[in-house]
């Protein structure tokens, strides 16, 4: 048995309508005809998909399920077809990847270092997301690739048949100050301090929430979800803080900015690659065999 694109359809139409004859008007059938079909589908099945009732129509437990697969495959189908359209065009594909704030500056130019030097026709297009905004990009095929901060609990909230996920990179994550005339730093935490935090749609500000709420005195004086913004808060010397070590590394070793001492407030984060099980370009797993391949030689 096959299951054809037009039962999709109709099973679709079905659901939305709840009535055979508006279902019908909607795939621009009779009534009769679509009756027929939707008898088709049943003895070609071997089982009832309906429940059928003098007012209403409703599907059946077996049904339930074929209607939910039809739905995925429906949706996977509406995806090719918008990828399609969005990057292949004169048979060239430009490569998307959706990477957290943070990462862009720093992270992202090293890690694509390799893919930059191997692939002489590579055209990339960056596109700043947080996690969530990022998966929804995948989703509707607006960017191939996701490099976020992530870990397993999280991973666990989404589609794990739609999503192939790799660990890349653990990044350490460090309460930062400004310095004093004298070198020392100028916000400590054994006094209250501002805090410049991550705004609640931001990864991290859950992870650094997770590891101070109840246990350091501050006031939050400013929330964005852009590193870069905190980052150059922190050096006009209004707070702490909690910033990616390779965004402030460059400054730490200058001695421009400097870490609150205090291990048990560092944290440490993985970051993800992650991109849609089902791929549409030769390119595409190329350059996810690259990316994934070089991060285990390491």
């Amino acid at each position: 048995m096959t299951l054809e694109i037009r039962w999709i359809e109709d099973l679709l139409a079905l659901e939305q309508e709840k009535s055979i004859s508006q279902a019908a008007e909607v795939r621009h059938v009779t009534q009769s005809a679509f009756t027929r079909r939707i008898q088709n589908i049943e003895n070609a099945l071997g089982f009832q998909i309906l429940k059928r009732y003098s007012k209403n129509i409703d599907f059946t437990e077996a049904g339930q399920i074929l209607l939910s697969s039809s739905k995925n495959i429906k949706n996977q189908l509406d995806t090719t077809i918008k990828y399609l359209e969005k990057n292949v065009k004169n048979n060239e594909l430009t490569v998307k990847f959706s990477v957290s704030h943070s990462l862009i500056t720093q992270f992202f130019p090293r890690f694509i270092h390799e893919l930059s030097t191997t692939m002489e026709d590579l055209k990339l297009e960056i596109i700043a997301a947080n996690l969530k905004q990022g998966i929804r990009l995948l989703k509707d095929g607006s960017c191939d690739f996701l490099i976020a901060y992530c870990d397993q609990k999280t991973l666990q909230q989404f589609d794990l048949s739609f999503f192939v996920f790799h660990k890349i990179f653990e990044m350490e994550i460090l309460p930062i100050t400004a310095l004093n005339d004298d070198g020392s730093a100028k916000y400590s935490f054994e006094q209250t301090f501002p805090l410049l935090a991550y705004s609640k749609q931001a990864y991290l500000r859950n992870c650094v929430d997770d590891a101070i709420e109840n246990k350091l005195d501050y006031r939050t004086l400013y929330e964005t979800d852009n590193a870069g913004d905190l980052k150059e808060l922190v050096s006009q010397g209004l707070g702490i803080a909690w910033l990616p070590k390779l965004l402030v590394e460059k400054e730490l070793h200058e001695n421009k900015l400097k870490v609150v001492y205090c291990n048990q407030y560092n944290l440490f984060q993985d970051v993800y690659i992650i991109r849609r099980e089902m791929v549409f370009s030769n390119k595409i797993n190329y350059i996810w065999n690259i990316l994934t391949n070089q991060n285990n030689k390491s």
